[in-house]
């Protein structure tokens, strides 16, 4: 296996190396000692051209539903069978290249199966043939590889392939699908020049099956448990909460964190394009939007199609505490807002930079939300990405109030609870939003400060523990709420 040679680090300083399918892949990530450009290297087995042609035959066979010998043959007993068919002799070594190549190229994504492996990678991109893929890395953001596809046929065989694997069909009549890849990965292909000037083209948005945790990303991000302490009773209390941010900032992501917070006996509804959200309640009911068949209608809506705005009425016929929109963009904006306004909880995602700009084209078409339902939302939490000392990091640049419309000027007032001031956090001392909770639930300013508190120590606990793991996280939040004694005695927390 090839992993770089001595000569290459002549030119290369390495930054990080790991296997990600041992004895077969592993990537190394590099700072070009000239200009300080960062590539991503995998390396894989080299094949012999012997081995390369058994593995392609064998290929072939398969997708053509024929096999050598037995069909329950194991994988390396057909490569025996086919090799001495050939005349040809097959080391152990190069038996077991083949075998990994055949699983990967049959069963997996092929060139890209390593990067999907690879956790730190959240988004892998193919601009054209004869550029190499892009990917976008935790730590060090949009980085180039060395996986290319050569021409334009072979790219383009690669796309119709992720989109059958994925249940979709794609040709020269429906040249661009967006579909789920089998491990819930997100992807958008293109196909050709139809759409794409420079021929076919991918995007993959990874998914993760298990969501990051507050406790995550409170240790990676920039952010505190006395932010997510808020967020905290908020969700459990039921608040309508907008995360805001740009490109790339991990709205979704963090979206997904703060539900954990939800109550686990509440009824929630997730409505999405594309599967991303990924809760720990088990009473909940999730979405996703359909594509039609056809022409568009005199509505503009082809037949059979379901989207956000039809998810979202549907919902709001069960009866649930909590619906959770993956992002606004539409006309399913208005419902939502007015579901937000009559007493049902909700959370979304919106692209903006700040919240003025948030605020802007809440107001403007295409959405056209008036302020007397703008206010309904509780809080905006805005995020934001940024170049630190280890690469892209995130963080939580500011959390906002919206408390009602100035009588005089027509205004919003809003109140900046939290905001970063580049070394932690200043607050404005006060929230609309506590003490409005502190009112229905019958308790003083003092008492939800003790609450806050409360909740600030656990996270921060279990932090200290390094308690990470989604799964494990929520069922401390789930034991909370039944036996809160018992989780802060075991967790060392004085009440």
């Amino acid at each position: 296996m090839e992993a770089g040679d001595d000569s290459f680090f002549k030119n290369y300083d390495l930054l990080s190396e790991k296997d990600l399918i041992p004895n077969f892949s592993k990537y190394q990530i590099c700072r070009k000692k000239s200009d300080g450009s960062i590539y991503y290297f995998l390396h894989e087995p080299i094949l012999s051209d012997s081995s390369r042609f058994i593995l392609e035959k064998m290929k072939k066979n398969a997708l053509e539903g024929r096999s050598i010998g037995n069909p329950s043959m194991e994988i390396d007993s057909q490569i025996e069978a086919m090799a001495k068919n050939m005349n040809l002799t097959m080391d152990t070594q190069q038996k077991r290249y083949i075998a990994y190549y055949f699983g990967r190229d049959l069963f997996g994504m092929e060139r890209i199966e390593s990067l999907l492996r690879d956790g730190d990678i959240e988004d892998i991109s193919c601009d054209r043939a004869g550029l190499g893929i892009y990917i976008y890395h935790r730590k060090y953001g949009y980085i180039p590889t060395n996986i290319m596809f050569e021409d334009e046929i072979e790219l383009s065989r690669f796309v119709k392939m992720m989109s059958q694997k994925s249940g979709k069909s794609l040709s020269l009549s429906t040249p661009v699908i967006d579909a789920n890849l089998p491990d819930g990965s997100r992807l958008q292909a293109s196909l050709g020049q139809e759409v794409t000037t420079n021929g076919s083209s991918f995007t993959i948005r990874k998914f993760r099956s298990v969501p990051f945790s507050p406790i995550d990303l409170i240790s990676t991000w920039t952010t505190s448990s006395r932010i997510f302490a808020y967020l905290w009773i908020l969700s459990e209390y039921g608040s309508n909460i907008v995360v805001v941010g740009g490109t790339a900032t991990g709205k979704t992501t963090f979206l997904n964190s703060i539900l954990l917070f939800i109550p686990p006996e509440k009824k929630i509804i997730t409505i999405e394009d594309t599967k991303e959200l990924n809760l720990f309640h088990e009473n909940w009911v999730s979405t996703v939007t359909r594509p039609g068949y056809g022409m568009p209608g005199p509505d503009g809506k082809v037949e059979g199609e379901i989207d956000m705005f039809d998810l979202l009425t549907i919902s709001l016929r069960q009866r649930p505490n909590y619906i959770v929109l993956g992002e606004v963009r539409g006309r399913e904006a208005f419902t939502v807002f007015q579901a937000m306004s009559v007493g049902r909880y909700g959370y979304t995602t919106f692209h903006a930079d700040d919240v003025n700009t948030f605020v802007h084209r809440l107001e403007a078409k295409p959405i056209n939300i008036p302020r007397n339902l703008i206010i309904s939302i509780d809080a905006i939490v805005l995020l934001e990405a940024f170049q630190g000392k280890s690469g892209t990091e995130r963080r939580v640049k500011s959390i906002s109030e919206i408390k009602e419309i100035d009588p005089l000027t027509n205004d919003l007032i809003i109140n900046e609870v939290y905001s970063f001031n580049g070394n932690g956090y200043d607050t404005s001392g006060f929230s609309y939003i506590l003490k409005r909770i502190a009112e229905k639930e019958g308790k003083t300013e003092a008492e939800m400060e003790h609450e806050l508190l409360l909740r600030e120590k656990i996270l921060s606990k279990l932090q200290e523990k390094h308690t990470y793991d989604f799964r494990e996280v929520g069922r401390i939040i789930k034991r909370f709420y039944k036996a809160r004694e018992s989780v802060l005695h075991d967790l060392g927390i004085e009440i």
